[in-house]
Parts: C-alpha cells; structure tokens; sequence
C-alpha cells in the first residue's frame, strides 16, 4: 500500500480528518501542532536537519500532500469514510466534486434526483484519481466567476471582473498558460535531478565496487604475506605478525575513508530523491495555482542540490605489499617488509628497502650467501652429504618462493590496472544510459552496449484494455474476467483479449528484459484446445487482429494452452503467425489445482532475437532469430477462458527483478 505522508518533526503519519500539513521550505511537511509549540519560534527538519525560523517565514498549508492523502485514504482506507451528507453515520461510497461532500448510497441517489444537483460530478471511490480530482475554484470577491486568469504583477489568479477592476493595469494571463509554463519548468527541474540522482547512483557504485576492491586486496595481500612468512619459517614469524597489524590498520583507515564518502553521498542521494519525489507529486496532485506558489522554492531547492558537488574517490589509497630488500633479510630481520599504497608509491614516498636493492640483486646475493654457507659447512662437516643436499633444495625453494612472488606482484598490479580502466570505461558509458528501470552488466568490466541488460519499467495500457473480456484489479493485476464497472470506451482492444504496455519497446541497441508471474487456478479439468495466457510482441498494426497473437504476421509470442495433440498442458512459441516450438508442460490438468507460472521475456534489438525464459525453472523455453525490428514492436499480454480457470497476470519490472549471475549467464548463452 502507498506510504502516507508523514510530519517531518513528530513523525506522526497525517489523516483526512487529521492535522493539516505545512510546507516547509525543504519541501517537507510538517503539522500544525509542531507549528504552533515550535520552541523559540524555530522549527527543526528531521530529514534534511534544516532549521526554518517562524518569524521570518510564513508557512503555507500543502496542498498537494493534502490532495494525494485524499486520494491515498479513498484508496486504500475508504471504510472511515462515512456520509457527510446527513451526517447518518453511513458507509460513503462516492464524492461530490461541486458540494464537497461524501455521499452514501442513499443520499447518492437523493442527490442526483434533485434539480440543482442531479448534473454534478459525481466519482464513485473506485473511479477516483489524482488527475479528476481538480477542482475549478471560483473568485472570492465575485463568486459567479472563475479564476481563469493569472495576474504576473501580484503573483496571484484572478477573474475576469477583477481584470477591468483594480489590476487593470498589471501584466495579466491566462492561468492556464501561465499553469503550462510553470509545469515545464517543473518538469525540467524533475529531469535535472533524474539525471543528478542516475550520476549520484553510478558513483555510490563506484565507492562500493573500491570496497570491494579494497576487501578482495587486502585478502590477496593476506596470502602473499603469510606464503612469504611460512617460507622464512621461524625467523620470519615476527615480523609477520607486525606486517599484518600493519595491514590491518591501513586497510581499517582506507574502509573508513571509502564509509564517510557513501555516507555523504547517500546523504545527498536522500535529499535529492526526497525533493524528485515533491516534484512528481507536485506534477501529479498540485493545482495550476498552487504550482505558481511552488515554483520558486521548488526551483532553490534544485539549484541547492545540483551545485553540491560529489566527493571523489580518485584519492583513496590502495595497500600493496612490497618486499624489496629481501636480500639483506637474515642480516636486517627487523627492516624487512612494510605494508605501502599505490598513492605512496606514485608520489615518490617508496620504503627504505626500494632505495637499497632490487629483486634480481637479492636473488643473486642470497645465492652467493648460501654457497658461501654451503662452502663452510662442507669444510667443517665433509662427511654430512644429506644435510648439504637439503640446505641445497631449501636454496631452490626459497628462489622459486622469491620468483613466484614477484610474478603475483606483477600480475596483481597489471589486474588492477585493467580493473580501474573498465570501471571508468563503464561509468562513462552509463552516463547517457535510460533512467527509468535498471541496467545489469551481463558479463562484468566489459564496457559494451550489447553486453548491458535493460530491465524495462513496462506498464499495463490500461486505457487499451479490453473490457468485454478481461480488467485490471486494484492491485494493478491483469485478470481474465469482465469490466463490471467501467465502460469500454473508444480506443479499447476489441478482439484481443488482454491489453498491450503503455509504449512500444525503445530501440536501446542492447538487450531490453521484463517478466510476468501468473496465478492460474483450474476450475475444472481443461478439455480440447484452451488457451490460458500469452506473452509476446507485434508491431502497432497487429495488436487488435485476432484475440490472440498466434496466428497474426509480424508478431511472436508464447502461448500457455492445454492442446489436444498431446491431451495436456503445452507451451507453443509463435513466430510471425506459424508455431516453432510445441512442449509438453508438467502442469497437472485437475480440478481445484492451482499453478504459478513465472516467465521472463528478453528483446534485443542489435541481435535481432526475442528469447522465453522459464523462471522457476531457471531455464530457456525458446529462441527466436532474424525478429524484424524496422518498425516499433509493443509488448502484449493475453489472459483467457474465465469459465474453466481463473488467471491473475503480474508484472514483475525495473528493480523489482530478481537478476541472478545464473540468470545473465543464461541469457548470455541464449544471445550468443
């Protein structure tokens, strides 16, 4: 259920018969009784700790969070609703725009038969939504009027009588010009911080993925350092453990840095998404005046959040570990080995050890060192040949031991090079990426349009549903039963029985991906050939040909149908009106089952392929080649035969899905 809206310093949650909300300058809400016992005529913002003085501010009521709590409680609570009519105590079923008022069934019917109110606009609860819920208000002064203009002088609608009167003189307009211009703006604002937010949410990544890194370095330093320790044995054990206290100190500093920049970068994403969050309610509740009022605060507290910068992460060191000097390591054991960052070592700040010696020195003096030992042990013990022996094979170990390490120092340097190569690669690229849904890299560091997944923010048309068969619920869910509310109306689906998305699918250029989950009970057992649900696309043309996608051209589909050719439930893929794929389900056909069917559909644009995935059982159903994508293709969705089964069809998009390493690798076989 929508979250109601909330005073900002008591937290208390606001009602329709409740306090009324104040809009603070942070765009927050807060209640009347914080306004009034405000301590010192000074109020406190929990969320944004914005503190807004009284006495040099003058708060006005929100009328957009009193609009959208109207519509929430209609929504979602419309049992405290009672007749305001008679004030009988009866359960409201409807509202009168014109009186105001909520009406009982009884008073609903008295109201339409009297004269003066029987052309009233009457919005049974069902019916009601934020767009008819604007109400034209007439002038204070000369109430036969509308306040149909907007006087830019005194900032402030007036009717036309007030025009030949005392703002004769002043620039007027009309309000509903004025209300378009400012909605513009308003909207530009919300695109301003929409792609704020998109930046804030690539560099959040961008801290946690250096997390990551700095996680899955120090574990990598880790095992170097104790190979290294176990290979000196006890001389070495020491120093080891001062090394990893070192590390460990290093690494707790570098986390520490990499929290304060995501808690300030959260903190900013918070404040930025709170204010878009305003904006759309402004958009889709606020009046055309109240937009005039809200225009200037909305469009600071934009500017305030644009010109805050973002803190880098360019400058947090990395550990690595340096084992220079290891040829003075039995001689200088308390020197030997230091724990440095990538940012030390580029800006000259080496250890002692890189001043004195290399590795290939080390190798050559510890060689020396050891025949200079081996020498003297065969002068004082000439006889002991299998102690030499093994003195010679730890010489060889410990050679090999000091070459495998400076191999892993290579390689781990070259690897995370490339690392911070394609992260900024990638973030470069996510730059101009869609805002709405979310995006996954189908195969990580690889900066490439057709190795990104779009997860759609797909919509039900629901002005395109086809009433005589099949609705949408209250939970935003396709059923396949018939409208008993709401006219068909023009524009509807006349044959197909379903409704389309609310747009065809964007040419992206990489793949695009959506799912449905459906809830389908049998109630009785399905018999000959009976269609259950569909999924797919078609061009604009075919949308409304026959009541399914099957069997028109320029189409493909999925269909879930009980078939007669194997007297059981199937699923057929459809391509441009002649099935491809005919499968068998394990779907029991009895009275009372009741199945869920979870399917995910992916569209690529650059390959040219739709692909059907079974969800539950994480598997392809069916490619699909050669998809003829010259023209717009819409997602379409089918649910059938309300006489023998009942069939729910959700929608599962955006971050909503569930995008598994073992799904990508999936659809990367399929598209490959």
């Amino acid at each position: 259920m929508d979250t109601f809206p909330k005073c900002s310093v008591c937290h208390q949650e606001f009602t329709l018969k409740g306090q009324v909300p104040y809009l603070l300058p942070c765009l927050h809400a807060v209640c009347e009784t914080c306004v009034t016992s405000a301590a010192g005529g000074v109020i406190s913002c929990s969320k944004c700790q914005r503190e807004v003085n009284l006495t040099d501010t003058s708060l006005q009521k929100d009328a957009v969070r009193q609009k959208q709590i109207f519509h929430l409680t209609v929504k979602h609570r419309p049992t405290e609703l009672l007749c305001t009519h008679e004030d009988d105590g009866n359960q409201a079923v409807c509202w009168c725009q014109e009186c105001e008022e909520f009406l009982c069934e009884y008073c609903q019917n008295m109201h339409s038969s009297f004269k003066l109110s029987r052309n009233h606009v009457v919005h049974n609860f069902g019916d009601i939504n934020p767009q008819n819920l604007e109400i034209e208000t007439n002038c204070s002064i000369h109430e036969r009027y509308p306040l149909d203009l907007f006087d830019k002088s005194c900032i402030m609608c007036i009717c036309s009588q007030c025009r030949r009167g005392e703002h004769a003189d002043h620039e007027v307009g009309y309000l509903d010009e004025a209300a378009e211009g400012v909605t513009q703006r308003i909207e530009q604002h919300g695109k301003d911080l929409s792609a704020l937010l998109s930046r804030q949410q690539t560099h959040l990544q961008s801290i946690r993925q250096e997390t990551q890194l700095t996680n899955r370095t120090q574990d990598t330093l880790r095992k170097t350092i104790e190979h290294t320790f176990r290979s000196l044995r006890s001389q070495l054990d020491q120093r080891e453990k001062e090394l990893l206290i070192d590390l460990e100190s290093q690494t707790r500093e570098t986390k520490a840095t990499l929290h304060a920049l995501e808690a300030s970068c959260e903190e900013h994403h918070a404040r930025c998404t709170d204010i878009s969050g305003y904006i759309r309610k402004c958009l889709l509740y606020a009046s055309k005046s109240v937009l005039l009022q809200l225009e200037t605060t909305v469009e600071g507290m934009t500017r305030t959040c644009l010109e805050t910068a973002s803190p880098e992460t360019h400058d947090v060191p990395e550990a690595v570990f340096n084992t220079n000097g290891l040829s003075k390591l039995k001689s200088d054991m308390s020197g030997f080995g230091n724990i440095t960052t990538l940012k030390e070592d580029s800006e000259g700040g080496t250890p002692e050890d890189k001043q004195t010696q290399t590795d290939d020195d080390y190798l050559a003096d510890l060689e020396q060192k050891h025949k200079m030992e081996l020498a003297k042990l065969k002068s004082t013990i000439a006889l002991d040949n299998e102690r030499t022996e093994q003195l010679q094979q730890l010489t060889d170990k410990l050679n090999a031991d000091a070459n495998n390490m400076k191999l892993m120092l290579a390689e781990k340097e070259q690897s995370c090079q490339v690392a911070l190569e394609n992260i900024h690669h990638l973030q470069t690229f996510l730059i101009d990426f869609p805002t709405e849904g979310c995006v996954h890299l189908l195969k990580t560091g690889v900066a490439d349009r057709r190795m990104v997944l779009h997860c759609l923010h797909l919509k039900y048309d629901k002005d395109r549903v086809n009433l005589d068969y099949v609705d949408i619920n209250t939970e935003g869910d396709l059923v396949n039963r018939k409208s008993d509310t709401r006219p068909a109306g023009e524009g509807r689906l006349k044959n197909y029985s379903g409704t389309c998305s609310s747009a065809p699918l964007p040419r992206a250029g990489c793949p695009q991906y959506w799912e449905v989950e459906s809830r389908v009970n049998l109630h009785e057992i399905l018999t000959g050939y009976t269609l259950i649900l569909e999924v797919g696309v078609c061009r604009e043309e075919q949308r409304d040909v026959y009541h399914r996608l099957g069997g028109s051209a320029g189409s493909y589909s999925m269909t879930v149908t009980h078939c007669t050719a194997h007297g059981a439930i199937c699923r057929m893929t459809w391509k441009e009106g002649e099935y491809v794929l005919h499968q068998p389900d394990t779907l029991p056909n009895t009275a009372g089952a009741s199945h869920t069917l979870h399917y995910g559909v992916v569209y690529d644009d650059a390959r040219k392929k739709i692909v059907f995935i079974d969800v539950k059982e994480n598997k392809v159903i069916s490619t699909l080649d050669n998809v003829d994508s010259s023209q717009p293709l819409w997602p379409m969705f089918g649910v059938y035969n309300s006489r023998s089964l009942t069939v729910s069809m959700t929608l599962v998009v955006g971050s909503d899905i569930n995008m598994t390493e073992e799904k990508k690798a999936m659809i990367v076989k399929a598209l490959s």
